[in-house]
């Protein structure tokens, strides 16, 4: 009999990218071991290149209807040497954020990452691993809506197929037009998120054709053309901006919707239309924890610290939720901070410039250590000088990486700031 009471249940795969520069380095490894007559530790690093990748299919994030966890090989390791945080309850979830990432030299051109951050808990999930859509849909379907950005709403509402998707192609302009515009909406949105672009903008065209008025599709029309200027052309951001500047216009009165029309002014850089609707989402409701936080970000912009602490404070008052209102105290404290404490500000700046050159420099090394297993792989024995330097550089620049990948780990932790009484 099936438990109707029964907590859904996802599980996705995740920290995948660890594994693989892993399973890389150990096949390097190898190599340089064969070359210098070391062949047990070469077949031993060779039989660890496919373990690793079947060790990668272990590392999953688990959604149970009640909280996230992490387990697999690395997550256990983390916890019990690093001592991370593995599991988070739901309701410490602070905040989701889904982001377009550019992808130049492949067919989709772009796919989506979503970090899920609460209370030292971190996951990063990825558009093109299989089982995404479904559990981002039940992650975001069980959390305040305040926590979610426009692509993670945009999963929410539109992950699901709808009904036109199986014969979307096979649709002419005399067929679409007996169906109605908030399912020709929906289908073009569903295209959007799974990269069918052309689909997407042809199902806008009919959807817009019939339902001009609308300040929700404009504003989803202007995510996609942002989208679509990524993929095809820059001059498309005209018409992203337009189909903005037209929705903030038809939507005066809406202020959640003001508030995602903000968010989406700032994706395009026009930081000061994002104010405006910021602010006017404010006038009509003071409630909107997400146009504080969009203000606070813009302040941040300009170097007003103080206000950026003021409009984090607002956002803690503006919202019941405790997880939202504990990670807008911290970022208000930690801002009021640096904006008061000028040795406190000069220790952030050394820090965060610190944190600036080691990466640079651990991206060094690593291009450093490849080049270096080239050559050596290259060259063989027949010039033993250069074999040799090449052995050598791979060592220091492996060691490099190794430290400053330790470095690049404490150094992005704030220093600690007192706590305050809610």
């Amino acid at each position: 009999m099936t438990d109707l009471n029964a907590q859904p249940y996802h599980r996705i795969q995740t920290e995948q990218g660890r594994y693989y520069f892993a399973a890389g380095l150990a096949l390097m490894l190898s190599s340089v071991a064969f070359r210098l007559g070391a062949p047990a530790a070469g077949v031993t690093l060779l039989a660890a290149f496919p373990l690793l990748l079947v060790l990668a299919r272990y590392e999953v994030l688990v959604f149970d209807g009640t909280h996230l966890r992490r387990r697999g090989p690395y997550a256990w390791w983390q916890a019990r040497m690093l001592g991370g945080t593995t599991s988070l309850p739901l309701a410490q979830l602070e905040l989701s954020i889904t982001e377009v990432v550019h992808l130049p030299l492949t067919l989709a051109r772009y796919r989506f990452r979503t970090i899920l951050v609460g209370n030292g808990f971190e996951a990063v999930l990825f558009s093109n691993t299989a089982g995404y859509a479904p559990f981002v849909t039940a992650v975001f379907s069980a959390v305040d809506e305040s926590k979610l950005d426009f692509h993670s709403r945009a999963w929410l509402q539109y992950g699901t197929p709808p009904p036109l998707t199986e014969m979307a192609e096979a649709m002419d302009d005399h067929h679409l037009a007996q169906f109605p515009a908030v399912l020709l909406r929906r289908t073009a949105n569903h295209f959007t998120l799974t990269g069918r672009l052309r689909l997407a903008q042809r199902y806008f065209r009919q959807a817009y054709g019939r339902d001009r008025g609308n300040p929700h599709l404009l504003c989803e029309m202007g995510y996609f053309f942002r989208r679509f200027a990524l993929a095809e052309h820059p001059r498309w951001q005209l018409r992203a901006a337009a189909c903005l500047r037209l929705a903030a216009r038809l939507a005066r009165h809406e202020p959640h919707l003001l508030e995602r029309i903000g968010e989406a002014y700032c994706e395009l850089f026009d930081f000061a239309r994002a104010e405006r609707c910021f602010r006017k989402a404010l006038e009509l409701n003071r409630q909107l924890f997400r146009a504080y936080a969009g203000l606070a970000e813009l302040a941040f912009r300009d170097g007003q610290l103080a206000r950026v602490a003021h409009f984090y404070y607002a956002a803690a008052h503006s919202t019941s939720d405790p997880a939202l209102r504990r990670r807008a105290q911290s970022e208000a404290r930690y801002y009021e901070r640096l904006s008061q404490d000028d040795d406190y500000l000069e220790a952030e700046v050394r820090r965060i410039t610190w944190l600036h050159h080691i990466r640079q420099m651990r991206t060094m090394a690593g291009g450093i250590f490849f080049v270096a297993w080239l050559v050596v792989g290259l060259t063989g024995e027949r010039f033993p000088d250069v074999q040799d330097i090449g052995l050598a550089l791979m060592g220091s620049s492996g060691l490099a990486w190794l430290g400053l990948s330790c470095g690049l780990h404490w150094q992005r932790r704030r220093s600690a700031l007192p706590e305050t009484v809610t």
